[in-house]
């Protein structure tokens, strides 16, 4: 006897990554804008703003202004606040995104790179760590089918029946996000992935904003290079690698601490929306940086 069940809830997944190798061949740059490269401030100054438009939506990766500066365990650290974006430009099922990671990784980048080099910078606080939204209660439909195969005597002749049943059954759902530092010699990197509340349906929020204090033991340039991966509601195997968003056809963003604290310190510099570009905030080691973010607050590291 033989069951299968089913469920009209269960998609399929289609992996959208952010990473592309370079050496991709030129059918994949049609997914592409051009090239963004560093501007020679930009080699100092980390560029506000990353974007890209792949499948009817733009996704859009924010450092947002001011870069705020401090100490953590008495050594000069950064908090630096992400807003991610997911703005659709059109709707229906296959436009939906279910999941979506994004990994922000921090690299040890001197300007001088004959310089050898030191330990990578290290996350030391993030958040949202661990966040599950509100709750919802929706009802599920299944199917149900069982093929039973009956035999009047011993090695004779079998017979065959199918039986199908169908129904619902209710099922709770809920928006989680998740952060994880990883590294080798130092975490220097952070991610976070996010799942839709597969009950409403509804993809990925809007906007969402996260936080994150990165330290280093020696005042030298670092780098950071955001990659943002999306997972739709539909299964295109090995093509979903090669669709960019954003990823390795941009430049890292790169921070000089020097520049930035001179910056903060003259207090005169600012972008063109009128905000500082750099603040002196001094110690976070027990800033509340859900405070920063747009997820209530549950429990920081």
């Amino acid at each position: 006897m033989t069951s299968q069940d089913s469920s009209t809830t269960h998609d399929f997944s289609w992996s959208i990554s952010l990473d592309v190798d370079s050496s991709a061949d030129a059918s994949t740059d049609s997914f592409l804008s051009s090239r963004t490269t560093n501007t020679a401030e930009e080699e100092s100054i980390p560029r506000e703003i990353i974007a890209e438009e792949v499948r009817s939506t733009r996704f859009q990766a924010e450092l947002e202004r001011p870069i705020l500066i401090g100490t953590f365990n008495d050594q000069l650290a950064f908090l630096l606040c992400f807003k991610f974006s997911f703005q659709r430009l059109s709707h229906g099922f296959l436009k939906r995104i279910q999941m979506a990671t994004m990994e922000i990784t921090f690299d040890d980048a001197p300007s001088d790179r004959t310089v050898p080099s030191k330990p990578n910078p290290c996350v030391v606080r993030h958040y949202p760590i661990e966040h599950q939204g509100a709750v919802s209660t929706g009802t599920v439909s299944y199917y149900k089918e069982v093929n039973a195969q009956v035999s009047s005597i011993p090695y004779g002749p079998t017979f065959g029946t199918n039986i199908s049943t169908t129904g619902s059954r209710p099922q709770e759902g809920r928006l989680v996000v998740h952060g994880v530092t990883s590294g080798r010699q130092a975490r220097n990197r952070i991610t976070w992935t996010v799942e839709e509340n597969d009950v409403l349906q509804s993809g990925m929020p809007r906007e969402m904003k996260m936080a994150l204090v990165v330290n280093m033991k020696e005042e030298r340039r670092f780098s950071a290079r955001v990659i943002v991966t999306a997972h739709y509601a539909f299964n295109r195997g090995l093509i979903a690698k090669m669709i960019p968003v954003i990823g390795k056809s941009h430049d890292p963003l790169y921070f000089d601490p020097a520049v930035l604290r001179d910056i903060a310190q003259k207090q005169a510099q600012t972008g063109l929306d009128g905000r500082p570009i750099a603040k002196n905030i001094g110690p976070i080691d027990n800033i509340s940086l859900s405070e920063y973010t747009s997820f209530p607050d549950r429990r920081e590291d």
